[in-house]
């Protein structure tokens, strides 16, 4: 009978514990060589980044509605910003100014067009208001909405800041400027745009270690690319440490940015590197770095109370 736990040293795998039932767990990593490379294979040489904001969104989800077999989500999406700067991170927002806090509602398409309800607009339930977010499923509706806010306000800092989003960069603006960005960090993976066997050697680079930018078209026939490198934040073999570092740019402008962007994408790396941590004390590092950590924990503190949204929805389904 095989060990498991020997199974998994072997394989080099990361574990992740799931804390909550309803926790999204990691898809399969859907492979499929669909880029090419864009970058010579010397390094560039970069400055020291002197400040870099990281945007990043907090999703709580309080209920699940069933109606005519479709689900509804109630969730709450908080976003904000924290700047790095001379080593230490400062929030980019306060009690005076708080981030964006919002609570949604995800409707599915047939139930948006049953109960006439259109995307943008409020509903109440009793004392509360939400945002109304349609599309696919409501799961669909609330990563879309969420993706918005984001893009929202990664705007609000790219003109003055190096800016890095947790999570993939799909919008189609703000596009890549030198020295700003945006540029996506993708810590979940699942489509690597290369080759299996590529993959497997990206997650064989050591602590720092950085691949050549490759490039895919942001979507079929689209006059945008996605411009992406792989980074190691650990110097354990396989996917744990292996980030994904990505912009996008117009086709007709990649030739004029290219050294600006690869002197970017270098000096990000080694910034990330600096304020990542491989210890294991703290969860979900080393793939989230620690001004994503610190800019988390003070967004848990803008959630609000699970029992009292609950009980203002049955108090107005029962009134």
């Amino acid at each position: 009978m095989n060990d498991l736990a020997s199974l998994i040293r072997s394989s080099f795998a990361r574990i992740s514990m799931i804390e909550h039932h309803e926790e999204i767990v990691p898809e399969d990593v859907r492979f499929g060589p669909s880029s090419w490379i864009v970058e010579s294979g010397e390094t560039v040489a970069c400055e020291e980044l002197s400040g870099v904001v990281f945007v990043d969104s907090r999703r709580r989800r309080f209920a699940s509605i069933e109606v005519e077999g479709y689900v509804l989500l109630i969730s709450q999406i908080v976003t904000g910003a924290v700047l790095l700067e001379n080593d230490r991170c400062k929030p980019l927002f306060s009690s005076e100014e708080p981030p964006v806090v919002k609570l949604v509602l995800g409707v599915p398409d047939p139930i948006a067009a049953l109960w006439e309800l259109s995307k943008g607009e409020q509903v109440t339930i009793g004392n509360l208001i939400c945002d109304v977010a349609v599309g696919p499923t409501a799961e669909d509706a609330t990563d879309s909405y969420m993706q918005d806010v984001e893009r929202e306000t990664v705007e609000r800092y790219v003109e003055d800041y190096l800016v890095v989003k947790d999570g993939v960069i799909n919008f189609q603006s703000p596009t890549f400027k030198p020295g700003r960005g945006p540029l996506g960090l993708v810590k979940n993976i699942h489509i690597p745009y290369v080759d299996p066997e590529k993959f497997k050697a990206f997650g064989l680079m050591k602590k720092g270690q950085r691949s050549r930018c490759i490039a895919t078209e942001l979507g079929k026939g689209s006059e945008l690319l996605k411009v992406m490198s792989y980074l190691k934040l650990s110097n354990v073999p396989g996917l744990r440490g292996l980030v994904r570092i990505e912009t996008v740019v117009h086709k007709d402008e990649l030739s004029a940015m290219k050294e600006e962007m690869f002197k970017l994408f270098e000096a990000i790396s080694n910034t990330l590197t600096k304020v990542s941590d491989d210890t294991g004390l703290i969860p979900r590092t080393p793939e989230d770095t620690l001004p994503v950590v610190f800019l988390e924990k003070y967004l848990d503190r803008y959630f609000y109370n699970e029992t009292y949204v609950k009980c203002a929805l049955l108090e107005a389904i029962r009134s």
